[in-house]
């Protein structure tokens, strides 16, 4: 038997090992692309808030940010309403380690946030987001608690909410 023809025996097979490799890695290709979710890599999945949660998101370039610091000393001062009114708060720094609540946020999931909101990272911001996913506010200056509060207390749910309680 020639040398030609008993290579050509040997990869005679249904599937020959270099063709096993290529659908090896085609199938690993299709496996990750079905795995993969845009939303996972681009931001921070907020969805998980709604019907649940409002949403207080404060950016700003650091801690010592003046106005950061004027709301931040109103929302401790005032943690019960803020519970009450099912608010997670969301402190997001370029310069600082940003939080949601006391819970850290990678610095990811707070590019993430600045980028679905379209804030820079040397600008402040507010903004509510209310248990529809809809955003309420968005200010670039100081904002008093209180007036976050009564937009909150005047909107429809709101209104159910403090009803019910009242019963």
């Amino acid at each position: 038997m020639s040398r030609k023809s008993a290579n050509a025996n040997k990869n005679s097979g249904p599937i020959s090992s270099q063709g096993f490799s290529a659908i090896g890695i085609a199938l690993a290709s299709v496996i990750a692309l079905c795995a993969y979710n845009p939303t996972d890599a681009n931001s921070m999945d907020l969805a998980r808030f709604e019907w649940k949660n409002r949403l207080l998101l404060i950016f700003a370039p650091d801690v010592m940010h003046p106005h950061y610091q004027r709301i931040d000393t109103e929302i401790n001062a005032q943690s019960a309403e803020v519970r009450d009114r099912d608010l997670v708060v969301f402190e997001i720094f370029d310069k600082d380690p940003s939080h949601m609540n006391a819970s850290p946020l990678s610095s990811a999931d707070a590019d993430a946030l600045r980028r679905h909101f379209g804030v820079s990272r040397q600008m402040y911001a507010l903004i509510l987001v209310g248990k529809d996913g809809g955003v309420k506010l968005k200010r670039e200056d100081r904002v008093p608690l209180s007036e976050i509060f009564e937009l909150i207390d005047s909107m429809p749910m709101r209104t159910e909410e403090m009803r019910q309680k009242n019963q």
